[in-house]
C-alpha cells in the first residue's frame, strides 16, 4: 500500500485538484486512499487508472452533496435572505471554462483525463470503466464539441483567439 500510495499520490491529488478546491481535493484523496486501502484485493497491476475512477465517483458523490447544500442554501435564502457567491471555476482561461461547460459532464471527463491527466486513452477508458472502443467514440464527439463550442465563442469576440489544449494522446 506505501508504494501504491508513494507512486501516485500526486497524480490522485492533481485530478481532484483540477476538478475542485483544494480543502475538497483534500478530503477526496482520503477517500481514495481508503478506499483502496479497503479494497486493496481489487487494485488491479495498472492502479492509476483505477485510482482515477475512486476519485471520479468520489467527486461525483460531493458534487451531489454540494447540489443537495446549494438547493437548501437556496431555500434558506429566500426564507431569510442570506446571499452567497458562486464557486470559481478551475480553468484560468474563460472561454475555455464556459466552452468545457458546454460538454455533458461524461464527454468533459473524457477530454479531461486525455488533456489534463495525460492518460493514454485505454487508461482513461479503464478510469471511465468503458471498452477502449466506446472510449474513443466518446472521446472523438466530446473534441468536435468542444472545438465547436472554442470556435462560437470565437466568433462572438473578434480579434481573439481561443486556447489550445492538448488532446492528440
Amino acid at each position: 500500500m506505501e508504494d501504491l500510495y508513494a507512486a501516485h499520490c500526486a497524480a490522485v491529488r492533481g485530478y481532484a485538484l483540477r476538478r475542485t478546491d483544494a480543502a475538497t481535493a483534500d478530503d477526496v484523496c482520503a477517500e481514495v486512499w481508503l478506499t483502496a486501502w479497503r479494497r486493496i484485493d481489487a487494485v488491479p497491476p495498472d492502479a492509476l487508472p483505477w485510482l482515477f475512477g475512486v476519485a471520479r465517483r468520489v467527486l461525483a458523490n460531493e458534487r451531489r452533496g454540494r447540489r443537495r447544500r446549494g438547493d437548501l442554501n437556496d431555500r434558506l435564502r429566500r426564507v431569510i435572505g442570506v446571499q452567497h457567491a458562486p464557486p470559481p471555476s478551475i480553468p484560468s482561461d474563460r472561454r475555455l471554462a464556459r466552452a468545457l461547460a458546454t460538454l455533458r459532464p461524461a464527454d468533459r471527463e473524457a477530454v479531461l483525463l486525455i488533456a489534463w491527466e495525460e492518460l493514454s486513452s485505454e487508461r482513461a477508458a479503464a478510469a471511465l470503466g468503458l471498452r477502449p472502443g466506446a472510449f474513443a467514440v466518446r472521446l472523438h464527439r466530446a473534441r468536435k464539441r468542444l472545438v465547436a463550442a472554442m470556435q462560437d465563442q470565437q466568433e462572438d469576440s473578434p480579434g481573439s483567439r481561443p486556447s489550445t489544449m492538448e488532446m492528440t494522446r
